[in-house]
């Protein structure tokens, strides 16, 4: 099985698609394949408007969540950052990007087709298995454990979009981060070059700006990589207390006010 899923991996990266996708299982894919009955939902609601018309006509394709959001702001006059919540939370709309690649993996011959979340844990948990039988000191675990790596390797330096390790053993997961992040990072310095490259700027706006946005959306990801260590949660040294001081709210760690210097203490000799 695992020898399927990572030929997939492969078949799907050389024919140029996302070879992997780990936040989308497969609701996400009904979300775009199963269109409900038209009397399901009432015609106002956003659920119907995304496979329906107005005129009760089914659409070829649901819309996306961008493309929902902009008929909610127009139709209803609201800000887009009303329109995009409300889509959120009041429909199963998609990103565009997940959409196209939700249907793009449906239309590829499962040869090459790409792995979703459910398939994408297979093959994590196919390689931990692999990888905790293969605890002797024979050639054949020596070498079990070296095509292990390497394959956990390939698979950080595959997605574009930061995932957290899917791997139990700890030295896979050390070895996939590794390899994750250093892809992140030459994806911003291959955006960069672009960006800076004369023929970007000569074949117009639109190229400079997508390698611009490809750059500021590698920088994102790599941004969430290293969240955790860049903002530590706050630790407390002690107990905390509100009270009222003044007629305003303040906390109190340990007797005092975070961020306030204490006050001198002057001491009079008699």
């Amino acid at each position: 099985m695992a020898e399927i899923l990572l030929g997939r991996v492969l078949a799907a990266h050389a024919a140029g698609l996302r070879p992997m996708a780990p936040a989308l299982d497969y609701a996400a894919e009904a979300c775009v394949a199963l269109r409900p009955p038209h009397d399901m939902f009432h015609p106002a609601t956003l659920e119907y408007r995304r496979w329906y018309r107005a005129d009760g006509t089914t659409r070829t394709q649901p819309l996306t969540r961008e493309a929902l959001s902009l008929r909610l702001a127009a139709n209803e006059n609201l800000s887009m950052k009303e329109a995009r919540a409300r889509v959120a939370g009041r429909s199963r709309a998609l990103p565009a990007a997940d959409q196209a690649w939700l249907i793009d993996r449906r239309s590829t011959p499962l040869a090459r087709r790409p792995l979703n979340q459910a398939e994408y844990l297979v093959l994590a948990e196919a390689l931990d298995g692999i990888w905790q039988v293969s605890t002797g000191s024979s050639h054949v675990e020596c070498v079990n454990r070296r095509i292990v790596l390497r394959v956990v390797a390939a698979l950080g330096s595959l997605l574009d979009e930061y995932a957290a390790s899917p791997f139990k053993i700890a030295a896979l997961s050390e070895v996939f981060n590794e390899h994750h992040l250093a892809h992140l990072r030459r994806s911003i310095e291959d955006s960069r070059r672009a960006e800076s490259d004369s023929g970007a700027l000569l074949a117009g706006p639109k190229a400079w700006f997508a390698a611009k946005s490809a750059r500021m959306r590698a920088e994102h990801q790599l941004g969430l990589a290293k969240s955790p260590a860049a903002f530590p949660a706050m630790q407390l040294s002690g107990r905390a207390l509100v009270a009222v001081v003044g007629g305003r709210l303040h906390t109190f760690v340990d007797g005092r006010r975070p961020g306030v210097r204490p006050e001198p203490t002057h001491v009079t000799f008699g």
